[in-house]
């Protein structure tokens, strides 16, 4: 094992781990940049600017989600075939059902009594603007990785991180001032991923758009099951049982999604590469497999040592989520074999395999979590967990070897 990792560790410059590296570096900084924007936002506006903002700014996240259509996926998977050709197709489509999306949204969400106010056409721009910004910040932000320069992604994520700043000098705008401040920040990480890109060609490809669009849709559609569980599941754990376990739940199972942001870094490191074309996939997946496993067993005792103290920095009462923290850990486990099949799946473009394993995944996580939850409490969560990766991995192996 020792001889193992000096080997990797004299491997780290190398593509596939240089790029992991800034990949979970960025997750990182986005992650304690939003608790710090937030917290700064609550000191400085009322509860009702952060209220009606915190819906807004989800709004944007979920516009700039829905409008990538699965091409950051094409994007990698097609990028070593088509270049700078697939960048451009990539941000004008992208770009285009941003504003559709968002002008749909405010036309919408204008008419009720929470959003009314701020209704006018000035507002419908901002939303949409911003919507754009936070559309082709991901986009550029998958080019950067995927040209294997993933430190202009982390630069990127610091730049966006600084968006609390923006925060002090726009507190008269109330709700408005904090999403300007959030999109403010999405502008600086694009500007600097507009200078630091090159030969983007601003012309759709036809070529490249009919060769990815069975790609793009059903990796689309996978991105939405595997995400759906997440969301859904906090307003599950409400119904059933209340504001306080759904407060332990959300903090425990946002800490546990943390903890993974490493092998996730690794497995998108590895899609890149293998869309290159690897020469020994099969030797690069299992290093890539084993420096997961090796970090999931550091980050399994260090949760089972320093969880509770984790939990507690949140406050003395968020300790009731330590089980449900430490099934989520256990469940990485399996999720690392799934992740990677997917990705081995989406290399050779079996798109409908990858479309039937999150699926499959996202039916037991919500349906065993329904039934698991009355009985054992958010502890039900992670069983459910775990159980749904356990039979998602053994389905993605079965398609593997057919």
């Amino acid at each position: 094992m020792m001889k193992f990792i000096r080997q990797e560790l004299k491997n780290l410059k190398s593509p596939l781990y240089r790029n992991s590296i800034y990949i979970s570096a960025s997750s990182m900084i986005t992650a304690v940049a939003g608790f710090i924007f937030w917290n700064v936002a609550a000191r400085l506006y009322s509860p009702e600017d952060v209220g009606v903002a915190s819906a807004l700014v989800s709004a944007i996240n979920l516009v700039f989600t829905v409008s990538l259509l699965g091409l950051n996926f094409s994007l990698i998977r097609f990028y070593p075939e088509y270049r700078e050709r697939a960048v451009g197709s990539s941000l004008i489509l992208a770009l285009a059902a941003s504003v559709v999306a968002s002008t749909a949204y405010v036309l919408v969400m204008g008419k009720s009594d929470s959003l009314g106010k701020l209704f006018s056409f000035k507002f419908l721009l901002l939303f949409v603007l911003f919507s754009m910004t936070g559309t082709a910040y991901n986009v550029l932000s998958t080019y950067a990785i995927v040209k294997r320069k993933a430190e202009h992604s982390f630069v990127q994520s610091i730049l966006f991180s600084l968006r609390f700043l923006f925060l002090f000098a726009l507190v008269s705008l109330g709700a408005l001032g904090i999403v300007s401040a959030f999109g403010l920040g999405l502008a600086l990480g694009v500007l600097y991923g507009i200078i630091a890109v090159d030969g983007i060609r601003f012309k759709p490809d036809v070529e490249y758009l009919k060769s990815s669009l069975k790609f793009s849709l059903g990796n689309y559609v996978a991105s939405l099951a595997n995400s759906a569980p997440n969301y859904l599941m906090p307003t599950l754990i409400l119904t059933m049982l209340g504001k306080e376990e759904t407060a332990y739940f959300y903090i425990a199972f946002a800490v546990g999604n943390l903890i993974l942001f490493v092998p996730n870094a690794i497995n998108t490191s590895f899609f890149v590469e293998g869309s290159y074309g690897l020469k020994d996939m099969r030797r690069t997946l299992k290093k890539a497999v084993a420096f997961s496993y090796l970090y999931l067993t550091a980050a399994t005792v260090f949760v089972w040592l320093f969880g509770g103290l984790i939990l507690r920095f949140f406050g003395e009462e968020y300790v009731n989520g330590l089980k449900l923290l430490r099934l989520m850990v256990l469940g990485g486990f399996f999720v690392v074999p799934v992740n990677f099949s997917i990705s081995v799946l989406n290399i050779g473009k079996r798109v409908r395999e990858v479309v039937g394993i999150n699926v499959l995944k996202a039916v037991l996580f919500l349906g065993l979590s329904y039934l698991l939850v009355p009985k054992l409490g958010i502890e039900g969560v992670g069983i459910g967990l775990i159980i749904a990766q356990v039979l998602g991995m053994f389905c993605a192996i079965l398609f593997l070897l057919i």
